[in-house]
């Protein structure tokens, strides 16, 4: 298998795991509190989706889809990203629709620029992390960080009284 096909693979099994975490969320819960430090489902959904619009930013060259108009449909400037305080996006009033509606937007930018790669540009670098981060590299982060937070979401879901995972 070369290596954009098995790229391909492993975002359709990353959105797989992150639509069953995701599934049947409520707004009823999304903003409910967790004992202890952890943010609440909202909180985390937003950081996931735009991280991923970041990496995918990153690896396009263009703005991500937040800068689109996003930030006012959420009523803030930024969303809760790696190293901040999150805990000043507690009392957000997040809904379940509009997160999955910008989502989609960040996915379908994630495919158009997955279309857009080859074999050859994954060895290409980008400023990610550090001056030259191969875009390869850019990609498994992603994927990485994305199935994190799906299951953090799919514990505390399960934790409020959802299924978290259905297997």
């Amino acid at each position: 298998m070369d290596a954009k096909t098995y790229l391909e693979s492993q975002l359709e099994s990353m959105w797989h795991l992150q639509d069953a975490a995701l599934k049947g969320l409520t707004d009823e819960i999304l903003m409910k509190r967790p004992a202890g430090t952890v943010s609440p489902i909202g909180v985390i959904w937003l950081h996931m989706a735009t991280a991923q619009d970041n990496f995918t930013a990153t690896l396009s060259g263009q703005l991500p889809v937040w800068r689109s108009g996003w930030s006012h449909e959420f009523g803030i400037d930024h969303a809760p990203d790696i190293g901040e305080d999150w805990t000043s996006f507690n009392d957000l009033d997040l809904k379940a629709a509009l997160l999955r509606d910008y989502s989609q937007a960040v996915r379908q930018f994630t495919r158009e620029t997955l279309a857009e790669t080859d074999a050859r540009s994954l060895d290409e670098t980008v400023r990610m992390f550090t001056e030259q981060d191969a875009k390869a590299d850019v990609w498994v982060l992603m994927i990485g960080h994305t199935l994190l937070h799906s299951g953090e979401i799919a514990a505390l879901k399960g934790m409020f009284g959802g299924q978290g995972l259905p297997f």
